[in-house]
C-alpha cells in the first residue's frame, strides 16, 4: 500500500478522544495539575457541585497540560524533526508531516519538503488558517474542527519519550502566544478555584463582609476629609512659625557671615605672625645647627680615640682569655685522667660491694629460714609441753578422783556393817528379830 494511501486511511478515521496510532503511547489520561482531594461528608446538593467544579478544573488542567507540550512544537521540529522521528514509526511521521503542511503559508512553494518544516514561524502563526480539510466536523456551536489536527495533537500529548524529551528542553524553543495563553488558562483556573469552590452562604457572607466594608470606606473617607481639614489648618500653622524661623535662620547666617569674615582676618593676621616667627625660630635653628656640628665632630675625634684605645684592650683581653681558656683545656684534660682513675677504683669497690651484699643477702636468707624453722620446732616444743602437762593434770585428778571413791566406798562399807551389827543384837520378845 502506498504512503499516500495510508495517509488518506487515517484521515478518513473519525480521532477519539485520547486514541493515539502510535505504537508506544500512553493510553491514560496523562497531564499535570490532576489533585483532585477526597471529598469530605457533603449533601448531595454539595457533593453535585463539588463534582462539576472538579470536572471544571479538570478540564483546565488537561488543557495546561496539552498546550504546555504544544508550546514545544519548534523544540520538537528543530534539526529537521529529529526528536519526532526518534519516538514515531515512518507512517506517523508522515501522518503528522501532512497534517503540518495543512497549515503552511500560501507563499511557500509546493515542492518544499520534510526540511522546511525547520522554520515553523509562519506554520505556528496559521494555525487557525485551513486549506484542506476533508475531516472537518461542525459543531453545534457552528464551530470548525480539524479532526486531523485533534489526531496529530493526541499523538503527540499521549508520547511518554515525547513528553520526557520536553521536560529537558530550553524554554525559549517554545511558542510565544501560546506561553501566553497558558499562562492566561494558569489565572483562569486560580479564579475558578476561587469561585467553584465557594458555596452560596460564603457568597453572601462575602457580599456581607463587603458591605461593611463599604459603610467603614465611607466613614473612614468622612474621617479623612476632616482629617485633611485640620491638616490644612496645620500647615497653614506651620507656615507661618516656618516663615519664622526661616527669618530667624537668615539673621542667624547673616551673624554667621560676619563672624566668618572676622575669623578670616583674625587667621590672616596669626598666619602673618606665625610665618614671621617661623623665619626667626629658623635663624636660630642654623646657628644651633652650626654648633652642633662643631659637637658631633668633635664627639667623632673622641669616638675614634676612644675605639683605638678599646682595641687595644681587646687584643690584651683576647690573649689572657687565650691563656686562661689553654689553662682551662689542662684542668679539664687532668680532670678527665683523675675522674677515669676514681672511676675504676669505684668500679672495683662496687664489685666487690656487690659481691659481698649477694653473700650477705644469701646469709641473711639462711637465717631466716633458720629464724622459721625455729620458731616451728619451738612451738611444736610449747605443744609438746602442753600435752604433758594435761596429761598429767590429768592422772593427779584420776588419782585423787580414786582415791575420793575409794574413802567414800570404805566409809560406806564401815556403816553397812554397823547397821549389820545392830541388827543382830536387837530381838523381840518371841525371839525374832525386829525390823528395823
Amino acid at each position: 500500500m502506498a504512503s499516500q494511501q495510508i495517509i488518506e486511511k487515517y484521515l478518513k478515521k473519525i480521532p477519539k478522544p485520547f486514541n493515539s496510532i502510535i505504537e508506544n503511547g500512553d493510553k491514560s489520561d496523562y497531564f499535570q495539575g490532576l489533585n483532585i482531594p477526597k471529598p469530605e461528608i457533603l449533601s448531595p446538593m454539595d457533593m453535585e457541585l463539588r463534582l462539576q467544579a472538579d470536572r471544571v478544573m479538570f478540564s483546565i488542567n488537561k488543557a495546561v497540560s496539552i498546550l504546555s507540550v504544544l508550546a514545544y512544537l519548534p523544540y520538537l521540529l528543530d534539526n529537521q524533526a529529529r526528536i519526532l522521528k526518534e519516538n514515531f514509526t515512518s507512517t506517523e511521521i508522515s501522518f503528522i508531516f501532512y497534517v503540518l503542511k495543512l497549515y503552511e503559508s500560501k507563499d511557500e512553494p509546493e515542492e518544499a519538503n520534510t526540511a522546511s518544516l525547520d522554520d515553523v514561524g509562519e506554520c505556528v502563526d496559521m494555525i487557525n488558517r485551513i486549506k484542506i480539510g476533508k475531516t472537518r466536523y461542525q459543531s453545534s456551536d457552528d464551530m470548525i474542527i480539524d479532526g486531523n489536527l485533534m489526531q496529530m495533537i493526541n499523538m503527540i500529548f499521549t508520547n511518554k519519550c515525547i513528553r520526557q524529551e520536553i521536560s529537558n528542553a530550553p524554554t525559549q524553543m517554545t511558542i510565544p502566544y501560546v506561553v501566553d495563553f497558558i499562562r492566561h488558562f494558569e489565572e483562569l483556573k486560580e479564579m475558578a478555584k476561587i469561585k467553584l469552590y465557594v458555596t452560596g452562604t460564603e457568597e453572601e457572607a462575602r457580599e456581607k463582609r463587603l458591605r461593611q466594608a463599604y459603610k467603614s470606606n465611607i466613614m473612614l473617607t468622612t474621617a479623612i476629609q476632616d482629617l485633611e481639614q485640620q491638616l490644612n489648618i496645620q500647615r497653614e500653622q506651620l507656615g507661618n512659625e516656618l516663615n519664622k524661623k526661616m527669618e530667624i535662620i537668615d539673621r542667624y547666617n547673616n551673624k554667621i557671615t560676619r563672624i566668618k569674615e572676622e575669623f578670616q582676618i583674625s587667621i590672616e593676621k596669626n598666619i602673618h605672625e606665625s610665618e614671621k616667627k617661623m623665619m626667626q625660630e629658623c635663624l636660630e635653628s642654623q646657628e644651633k645647627q652650626a654648633i652642633l656640628n662643631v659637637e658631633a665632630a668633635t664627639i667623632t675625634n673622641q669616638y675614634q680615640k676612644l675605639l683605638e684605645d678599646d682595641l687595644d684592650e681587646e687584643k690584651k683581653l683576647r690573649a689572657k682569655t687565650m691563656k686562661t681558656q689553654i689553662q682551662l683545656h689542662n684542668w679539664l684534660t687532668k680532670y678527665d685522667q683523675e675522674i677515669g682513675d676514681k672511676q675504676g677504683e669505684y668500679e672495683a669497690l662496687k664489685a666487690e660491694y656487690d659481691t659481698e651484699k649477694a653473700a650477705m643477702d644469701e646469709l641473711q636468707e639462711k637465717m631466716d629460714n633458720q629464724e622459721r624453722l625455729y620458731n616451728t620446732l619451738m612451738a611444736e616444743k610449747e605443744a609438746e609441753e602442753e600435752k604433758l602437762f594435761q596429761e598429767i593434770a590429768y592422772k593427779m585428778l584420776l588419782n585423787r578422783s580414786a582415791r575420793i571413791i575409794q574413802k567414800a566406798w570404805k566409809a560406806y562399807r564401815e556403816r553397812k556393817k554397823a547397821r549389820k551389827r545392830g541388827k543382830k543384837g536387837k530381838k523381840g520378845k518371841d525371839g525374832k528379830k525386829s525390823k528395823g
